[in-house]
């Protein structure tokens, strides 16, 4: 007998791509559970088994930067304080760096994330944690179905008090935008191009700007609640801003560049923060 729950919850990350960087990701969470009947006529208790697995994935996965640790690029180190140290090389000679505290790093055993093998990993690690009655889990992850504009950004909020302060943490959001009241897709999809596959940072955060063997890189590094963060990225992915990266800001910066671009227009942005949830900023520039 097999028992389903869609979308039991939704898991905003960041993971590193071999190819790409750092990418921000919203993945919806659906499970299987195996098992035989038992005298309630019930596989187990729905209700303690969907809560186990939704805090190990808030514990384990959410607002991680998931790596891929198998990778041969990959340079994975433990430090002192329960900290960690993540390295990459691309065979092109950039790199990418983050200094973290060890829960804010999620070494998957692969050398490349996907969806399935990071459902596969979650599977693997959960399995043993669920009621002996159960004789398997199948776990499945899955963006938002949607058709609309869309971006990947990554960030961090170091007032957070919590989970979000963690320096690369991240979303897949779809964005709305609204040109004197009407829907303007031309331009949803011009911010999404963008902010495609986008770090997000904050000016007081930035440390410098390091030249080295002809790349270019920007250096953030913050102290929050959960301990001291550091990152090193290559400077055409970074966005910068003058303002903490929340979705209220996020949605007014927005919405003030697109006024002063389309001067007499009312702008008003619908600005998602991963899944269903966002913030909403009007503005219009005076000719």
């Amino acid at each position: 007998m097999k028992l389903f729950v869609k979308n039991l919850t939704h898991v905003d990350l960041s993971y590193f791509c071999p190819v790409r960087g750092v990418l921000g990701e919203s993945w919806q969470a659906d499970i299987v559970l195996t098992g035989k009947l038992n005298d309630e006529s019930m596989v187990c208790d729905f209700s303690i088994v969907k809560k186990m697995i939704k805090q190990w994935l808030d514990a384990h996965l959410d607002h991680t930067l998931a790596i891929p640790a198998h990778h041969p690029n990959t340079r994975l180190v433990e430090m002192e304080n329960e900290r960690v140290s993540f390295k990459f090389q691309h065979d092109n000679g950039q790199r990418f760096e983050c200094n973290a505290p060890s829960q804010a790093i999620a070494p998957l055993p692969v050398a490349e994330i996907t969806l399935e093998n990071a459902a596969q990993w979650v599977e693997q690690q959960i399995l043993n944690l669920l009621p002996a009655e159960l004789e398997a889990v199948s776990v499945r992850f899955h963006p938002e179905a949607t058709d609309e504009a869309h971006y990947q950004y990554s960030h961090g909020l170091k007032k957070h008090g919590g989970n979000c302060q963690r320096i690369a943490h991240g979303h897949r959001s779809v964005i709305e935008i609204y040109r004197n009241g009407e829907r303007d897709r031309t331009l949803e999809q011009d911010w999404a191009t963008r902010w495609q596959d986008i770090y997000l940072g904050t000016q007081e955060d930035l440390i410098g700007i390091i030249e080295e063997q002809g790349q270019r890189y920007h250096h953030f590094s913050y102290a929050a609640n959960q301990g001291l963060f550091e990152l090193t990225i290559r400077s055409p992915q970074v966005y910068m801003l003058p303002c903490d990266t929340t979705v209220e800001s996020l949605s007014a910066h927005i919405a003030e560049q697109l006024a002063k671009e389309n001067t007499g227009d009312t702008i008003e942005v619908h600005a998602f923060e991963g899944i269903g949830k966002g913030a909403i900023s009007e503005m219009k520039v005076e000719k």
